[in-house]
């Protein structure tokens, strides 16, 4: 295996490619050294919510997808658009956390303006309302009050402690007002709006979404309906809907757009422009690591879950490499693959799972069939446990990455599916 220009081995140089192609970092994110300009796909979805933002003084979209369908990622092209248009915006997310309270999600909000407008206009900065600002900021960031954001092509981190936002009565008094002041600079600034990422409600329980829930229904006047001011709020479909949907007050004031996904071509166009950027002799031909049909049947096996299939592409190439390819130049073939893969998420799910988790997932896929979407009393009859048992087999199930609930249709009862790499194991 030929070594890395630093001396340690890459076994990707063996393609004629620089790294991994198969990476699920969000794109254009400060962490992230992967440009927006892979990004492939979506058109439709990007228009429409381009002319949402473009056509009115200030909107709230939800965002909606299954867990890995490449929402992040689309709100990261929506935000770098519209700031090519005249927008301003922050390149990081304001994160929902369990704990939540309106104080926080405020401060995080005045925080990502403040930013913005900073990074944009650099000479605002001794202007009475930036100011101001900048006091509520700091008291923000030294509480503990949330993650310090990142503008658009500049870095940033974050964190997020046990402490309550201070003052937090003058904050939630004076907040909107502050936040009215930045964004009436920004318009005078030349700005034609401010877009804000609230993200990370797929990771929240239900008890969380439904605070997020509250919170939202608390700033919608004070905050979110301000003129200037463009929301998007990312996560699953039934979190989103939890969140920027349960309440009357939140319904008439929230769009909802549904992320469904991406279909194969374009899955098959993406991999293609990731080759291309990440060549490392542009003299020599490069070989894709994987044939399309190999990515085709790990796209079918992982249900559209974009992130888990380039997961799997890049744990299976890895396995792989040495053994079986490349030879003479041709890629690996689902053959190569699905055994190694097997092989792989078999040994991780013994050591991952207890004997009796991994007897339920068993049975789920030798009784009722791997691609069986059962809902909760059905796993109760099936494992004969209580239905406490079957929601708390679930949680456990679900943390591990081997189910996956599905989306409500109405009042139906949730449903739940086997994530790729239980498929894969026992399909």
């Amino acid at each position: 295996m030929p070594p890395a220009p630093g001396g340690l081995p890459n076994h990707w140089h063996l393609f004629n490619l620089r790294e991994s192609p198969y990476f699920q970092d969000t794109l254009g994110e400060p962490a992230s050294h992967y440009p927006l300009s892979l990004f492939v796909g979506r058109e439709t979805e990007v228009a429409r919510l381009l002319a949402a933002i473009g056509g009115a003084g200030s909107s709230r979209l939800a965002l909606g997808g299954a867990p890995g369908v490449g929402k992040t990622t689309l709100a990261q092209l929506v935000k770098s658009t519209a700031v090519a248009h005249g927008y301003w915006a922050t390149n990081g997310v304001l994160p929902f956390y369990p704990e939540d309270t309106p104080e926080r999600v405020l401060g995080g909000v005045l925080e990502g303006l403040y930013e913005a407008i900073l990074t944009a206009r650099p000479h605002t900065a001794d202007h009475a309302a930036m100011r101001r600002a900048q006091q509520y900021v700091r008291a923000f960031r030294l509480a503990g009050g949330g993650a310090s954001l990142s503008v658009l092509g500049v870095g940033g981190g974050g964190s997020k402690s046990e402490s309550a936002v201070t003052p937090s009565g003058a904050l939630l008094l004076d907040g909107p007002r502050v936040i009215r002041e930045l964004l009436d600079l920004s318009a005078e600034a030349g700005a034609r709006g401010v877009v804000l990422h609230l993200d990370n409600l797929e990771n929240l329980t239900e008890k969380g979404v439904a605070r997020a829930a509250d919170v939202l229904r608390s700033l919608r006047d004070p905050v979110l309906m301000q003129p200037g001011l463009h929301t998007l709020l990312v996560g699953t479909v039934d979190a989103v809907t939890g969140a920027a949907l349960a309440h009357p007050q939140l319904r008439t004031v929230f769009t909802l757009q549904v992320i469904a996904p991406m279909p194969l071509s374009d899955l098959v166009a993406l991999l293609a422009a990731r080759y291309r950027h990440l060549v490392l002799d542009p003299k020599r031909s490069f070989t894709n690591p994987v044939t399309r049909d190999a990515v085709a049947a790990l796209y079918g096996v992982f249900r559209g879950d974009l992130r888990g299939v380039l997961k799997a592409l890049d744990e299976g190439v890895s396995t792989l490499v040495g053994l079986v390819g490349p030879r003479a130049n041709t890629s690996l073939n689902e053959g190569d693959l699905r055994p190694a893969l097997i092989h792989r998420y078999a040994a991780e799910l013994t050591s991952a799972l207890s004997t009796t988790r991994a007897r339920q997932l068993s049975e789920w896929a030798r009784k009722l069939g791997p691609d069986a979407t059962p809902d909760q009393e059905r796993l109760t009859r099936l494992w004969k446990v209580s239905q406490a048992g079957v929601s708390q087999a679930l949680r456990d199930l679900s943390r591990a990455g081997y189910v996956l609930p599905l989306e409500r249709r109405g009042q139906a009862p949730v449903r739940y599916a086997l994530a790729g790499p239980a498929r894969l194991v026992f399909g």
